[in-house]
């Protein structure tokens, strides 16, 4: 028998308009040079024709169909060379963080992400469908029809999948451990509290069965999920009280709670005291430290 999960209000997710830019590169007529200056992480698939890429020193040859990666830390220059065509997307690290993978696709990705790949030769399939995607992306956002925010993180997420694949990261098709689950599950409840998934979401992300999902995360912490899920939220929510100047309507929005009435109920069950009391007694000084719900189990 599973848990009934108590429904939480979603928040107002990043507005991907401002964090994602895209183009489709015509075959060029000359030899074109773009300057990628950082600030945002920057792939590039080289549909056709030959070129450079050049970082830090190191300038790499391109020859279609290929694959660049420039992390947001890092500058470049690319050069192109007469009668080339590819596609560019340039991503920002809050968009990147707001894709939802599986537990070991993710981690492999941050690994991706942290490096600069100069021309990784790629499969002519897979580089038309990066392109396409980043042509459906940049359009979806351009015109942002109804679902268009929902759409291009799916479609993000397809890319990433895509990025995966062609990595030197081997892809684990194991069972995973139990020690991983729970260690990847903490990780995404870090990364999504604020999104207030389901345990279903999670373990669907994660690749696991919920049934499976409850059992490790039970016998390694004691508690269910959904238990470390509001508690984790909770210990958010106390910090911002006691030591932020934010008002409990702002704390509420901040942590995905639409209503504020909702949030302190929230609040109050997991805490005894409403947000409004715990913060008066934490300016007196008379919370005690034990029992906190602070520490991350």
């Amino acid at each position: 028998m599973h848990q009934i999960e108590t429904p939480l209000k979603l928040r107002t997710p990043v507005d991907l308009a401002r964090e994602l830019d895209g183009q489709v590169i015509e075959t060029t007529l000359d030899t074109a040079r773009w300057t990628l200056p950082g600030g945002q992480n920057c792939v590039f698939v080289l549909l056709a024709g030959a070129g450079t890429v050049a970082t830090h020193g190191e300038t790499a040859p391109l020859q279609a169909p290929n694959l660049i990666w420039i992390p947001a830390s890092q500058r470049a220059e690319l050069m192109l060379q007469a009668g080339a065509r590819g596609a560019w997307l340039s991503i920002s690290d809050i968009a990147l963080g707001q894709i939802a993978l599986p537990g070991n696709i993710a981690e492999d990705l941050r690994r991706f992400a942290a490096r600069p790949q100069l021309g990784t030769r790629i499969e002519r399939n897979v580089a038309a469908r990066l392109a396409t995607l980043f042509a459906l992306m940049s359009e979806e956002l351009r015109f942002n029809a109804s679902g268009s925010q929902d759409m291009v993180r799916h479609q993000l997420a397809i890319v990433a999948i895509l990025l995966w694949r062609t990595s030197d990261l081997a892809p684990s098709t194991a069972r995973p451990a139990p020690r991983t689950i729970v260690s990847n599950f903490l990780t995404m409840v870090d990364q999504q509290m604020r999104s207030h998934w389901t345990v279903a979401h999670y373990a669907r992300y994660l690749g696991v069965s919920v049934d499976r999902l409850t059992s490790a995360v039970q016998r390694a912490t004691g508690q269910t999920p959904l238990a470390l899920i509001h508690a984790r939220l909770y210990a958010e929510a106390r910090q911002m009280i006691e030591n932020s100047g934010l008002q409990i309507a702002e704390i509420s929005a901040h942590l995905g709670f639409d209503d504020p009435a909702y949030f302190s109920r929230f609040f109050k069950r997991l805490g005894g005291k409403s947000p409004r009391q715990f913060r008066q007694e934490a300016a007196l000084g008379q919370v005690r430290d034990g029992g906190s719900y602070a520490a991350w189990p």
